[in-house]
């Protein structure tokens, strides 16, 4: 279908869309210095520790830690609470005081049980996210004492994901979005103690053990960098009497399998792990190396363009405002659509210099960053539909609808899990990441559906595909060009020069084509 010509915005669209470049923009800004940190502690985690078995351990471990993580807390928790927190702002009689203090017994309470279930179940944990793990001595046994140690980490970060999301819900985005630094600013930190020789006399294994000890220590100092902000907003830590009040559980219960909906990529990177433990080590730590690098444009943009849009969208549906609904849906899903497809053209161009610049360093070889690549080659292909089903989901929650999404992302990741063997038999580690490409592609379409179902968007006729899409292709072209040209001044060269050189060429493109939502994702500035 064609794109829609520009026309007059209608009253209040310019206000709308300053708004909403304003919290993309902070965001962003705070998720661009939360990544580069984040990054800085994987390029020293894998020199110092390597990518094999030792690597693979710890990342299994964090990985199991995660599936908890993202399941009660962070961006599912955001996607629930808020919602809950808009409706009760709305009542004449609110209390969103109360409300809050229910929730944050309710959090506290369930990440504490799953925190201590964790690490009494621990062995059995691991054995199911990595089976194969069996087959190789000692492997399993370390990976389960890590998962252990990491566990109280899921405690600290679930209770910061409630601050985040009842800021989220006072539009407060920057500095909630930047508090996350906190754990690779405390793991960098413990890495170059090693690295500087302090500690000497720890050996590799005793090092690794301290290493998840800081990581999950990390989330204490997150949630006590966000407290005096909660505070500010008019919030208290008061526990609720579960005997009396305890008001959020049954709607935060309710609404508990839409949690594990916005965890599906993890869910997905645990299913990857699992089949992974099967193959020659280094896989996992591929993989995850390879998901770290595709998180980038995904947090930085289509994350953020759904956590700001996430209030709004939850308000206007309270107030049975159809129009704004939708008007403030596009914006997200321009803003996700216009970053998504570049980057997953740039990253597949580029793959293996970018693996190489950041990780070959110190323990990690040649061959490790060309595994790497290659699992960051598929998985890229799928960014533009991450990025949509993420928006996709947030605004089917803010309509009310759990059971759509619920329904979609269980389907995905059966399709996952069964296209997991045969493409791993074929093409390894980047078969596993090629199976969550092509499985949310599946999701996406059938989210295009349910919009347009439940809210009368239709992207192929509501937002800007093609324009963008010429803008893309030109910018994949010009990445091409540079990585030749450079090549043969190393790695490093090649990401310093094709990674700016296709955005300048692709934002400016945009503006040739007269792409005005370009200004959604520059602050309007450009």
């Amino acid at each position: 279908m064609p794109e829609k010509a520009n026309s007059i915005p209608p009253p209040g669209a310019e206000s709308a869309h300053r708004s909403f470049a304003r919290g993309m923009t902070g965001l962003a800004g705070a998720g661009l210095i939360t990544k580069a940190l984040g990054y800085a502690r994987d390029a020293l985690f894998v020199a110092f520790f390597g990518g094999g078995a030792l690597a693979d351990a710890y990342y299994a471990a964090f990985r199991i830690v995660n599936i908890f993580r993202r399941t009660v807390g962070e961006g599912a928790l955001n996607a629930v609470f808020i919602p809950l927190l808009e409706k009760e702002k709305a009542k004449q009689d609110a209390a969103p005081g109360a409300f809050f203090s229910s929730a944050w017994t309710f959090i506290f309470c369930v990440s504490a049980g799953l925190g201590l279930a964790g690490i009494i179940f621990r062995r059995e944990l691991v054995t199911l996210a990595a089976w194969g793990f069996k087959g190789t001595p000692g492997q399993l046994e370390l990976t389960a004492l890590l998962t252990a140690i990491l566990m109280p980490h899921l405690l600290f970060v679930n209770v910061s994901s409630l601050f985040t999301a009842a800021l989220n819900s006072a539009r407060r985005f920057f500095l909630p979005a930047l508090a996350p630094a906190a754990f690779s600013l405390a793991v960098i930190a413990l890495l170059l103690a090693f690295k500087c020789g302090f500690l000497y006399r720890l050996d590799e294994f005793s090092r690794i053990i301290a290493l998840a000890a800081v990581a999950s220590a990390s989330g204490l100092l997150q949630v006590l960098l966000l407290l005096p902000l909660l505070l500010k907003a008019g919030y208290k830590l008061k526990f609720s009497n579960p005997l009396k009040n305890l008001s959020a559980a049954p709607a935060l219960l309710a609404a508990a399998p839409a949690a594990f909906t916005l965890a599906q990529d993890q869910v997905s990177m645990l299913i990857s792990t699992a089949y992974a433990s099967f193959l020659p080590a280094g896989a996992i730590t591929a993989i995850y190396n390879a998901a770290r690098l595709v998180q980038f444009p995904v947090s930085l943009f289509a994350a953020a363009a759904a956590s700001v849009s996430l209030p709004e969208l939850a308000g206007r549906s309270a107030a049975g405002d159809t129009e704004g609904f939708r008007s403030h849906l596009r914006l997200a899903l321009s803003a996700s659509w216009l970053i998504m497809l570049p980057a997953a053209i740039g990253i597949a161009i580029t793959a293996l210099p970018i693996c190489r610049a950041l990780f070959e360093h110190g323990r990690f070889l040649p061959a490790q960053s060309l595994l790497t690549s290659q699992a960051l080659f598929w998985l890229a292909l799928g960014l533009p539909a991450y990025g949509f089903n993420k928006v996709s989901i947030s605004a089917l929650y803010a309509l009310g609808r759990q059971k759509e999404p619920m329904a979609i992302i269980s389907c995905q990741l059966a399709l996952n899990a069964a296209l997991c063997l045969p493409l791993a038999d074929a093409l390894g580690a980047g078969g596993l990441m090629l199976a969550t490409s092509v499985s949310s592609w599946a999701a996406a379409l059938a989210f295009m559906l349910v919009l347009k179902k439940r809210s009368g968007f239709s992207p192929l006729s509501d937002l800007p595909i093609f324009r963008p899409a010429l803008a893309a292709a030109a910018a994949g072209l010009a990445a091409l060009a540079l990585k030749q040209a450079l090549g043969p001044a190393g790695p490093l060269m090649v990401t310093a020069g094709a990674v700016p050189g296709a955005v300048i060429v692709y934002f400016f493109s945009l503006k040739l084509l007269r792409v005005e939502e370009r200004k959604l994702i520059t602050g309007g500035r450009f």
